[in-house]
């Protein structure tokens, strides 16, 4: 009886686990976790973005705002740390205790951490910074890329695995992937379309060379950015209709929100809107994207995204920040738009080259 007792523990699950040299299996829970805590981070950043905005920050580290931030960034390490031991308990290894795509994750969580501290010494050192130095403040980078690593762990991990196609499969994907492009549109928030960036309504300044380049920035820039959503997105899953529309549409009303002086900005989302219904058109559904389509997307929708907000910057510009509206004459305002689609067909080629001719031995065999 005792040697049957000892042969079953040494079969027991336990035992077995810890031969496991493998990681452990995808986890769905964890997926979901990750994902709706990055929506909580992100909050948490444009929040912080929000209070900078609307003078409600004094010169301290230690703000609700941060805390905010902090708090969902903890949050997330205590998931991972906490799926981590489970695993090792479970008997396996340290190093493989978390799923596939979520070790980078860990890692950006103990990164974060390590830079918030070096951040209020920075602060403590260099002082506060102000306007477009939060953004470019080495860092705030370095606290944005640890941030992305969090993140973008279910993204790692669902991109290994078989392919999904419906919005509860993909929830994780979407949410984060929709986190990321709104971390990067928010560090890029100062070629944002708005009175202050780019002064393309009221007079014609004497001297416009400046205000020209920041308003050619201005739609390029962003709209290169939501066609490379797309364009990375669509490279791995065949996404539902209304994706990029949600996506796009939620992005332009935390990004006008950040910053609002007047509430009719908000009608910029109408054209972050137009553009992903758009995308959701051309490059949704469940049949694989043929190139012809894919490089028509890659136009189009940057062109409409810059378009439509060239529009409503006429629309504000003669309703609610100056009198008169957009002082570009067809040349630019037209040109521009173009000048974005052109990126989108750009980043195309980089993202989604087209496939390479098959070279044939001269005895007419494949090499």
């Amino acid at each position: 009886m005792t040697s049957t007792s000892r042969a079953g523990q040494l079969a027991s699950p336990a035992a077995m686990a810890r031969a496991i040299t493998g990681g452990p299996p995808d986890d769905i829970r964890l997926d979901w976790t990750v994902s709706l805590i990055s929506c909580a981070i992100v909050f948490g950043l444009f929040i912080d973005g929000w209070a900078h905005n609307h003078d409600k920050v004094d010169d301290s580290f230690f703000t609700p705002w941060h805390a905010l931030l902090y708090g969902a960034v903890a949050l997330a390490g205590l998931a991972l740390i906490f799926t981590h031991f489970r695993n090792v308990n479970r008997g396996y290894r340290w190093s493989q205790a978390l799923p596939s795509g979520y070790a980078l994750s860990l890692v950006g969580f103990f990164a974060f951490g390590a830079g918030g501290l070096v951040d209020m010494i920075w602060h403590e050192t260099f002082g506060f910074e102000e306007g477009i130095e939060a953004l470019v403040s080495p860092s705030h980078l370095f606290l944005a890329l640890t941030g992305i690593l969090i993140i973008s762990g279910p993204i790692r991990a669902m991109w290994r695995r078989p392919a999904n196609d419906t919005w509860l499969q993909l929830m994780p994907v979407i949410l984060s992937s929709a986190c990321l492009m709104s971390i990067f549109t928010f560090f890029t928030s100062f070629t944002a379309v708005t009175p202050e960036t780019i002064l393309l309504v009221g007079p014609r300044p004497e001297r416009h060379t400046l205000y020209d380049i920041a308003g050619i920035w201005s739609f390029v820039m962003h709209s290169s950015l939501l066609i490379g959503a797309v364009l990375f997105l669509t490279r791995r899953w065949h996404l539902p209709f209304g994706v990029f529309t949600l996506m796009f549409f939620l992005n332009s009303v935390l990004m006008v929100w950040m910053r609002i002086e007047h509430t009719e900005e908000f009608l910029f989302a109408i054209s972050a809107a137009a553009a992903g219904l758009l995308a959701d058109y051309l490059m949704s559904g469940n049949k694989p994207v043929d190139s012809r389509r894919l490089r028509i997307a890659a136009v189009l929708v940057p062109f409409t995204y810059s378009l439509g907000a060239m529009i409503i910057v006429q629309i504000l510009g003669t309703t609610v920040w100056s009198d008169t509206g957009l002082w570009w004459l067809i040349h630019m305002w037209l040109g521009v738009p173009v000048m974005a689609g052109a990126f989108g067909y750009g980043l195309s080629l980089l993202l989604r080259p087209p496939g390479l001719p098959l070279e044939s031995s001269p005895n007419g065999t494949v090499k």
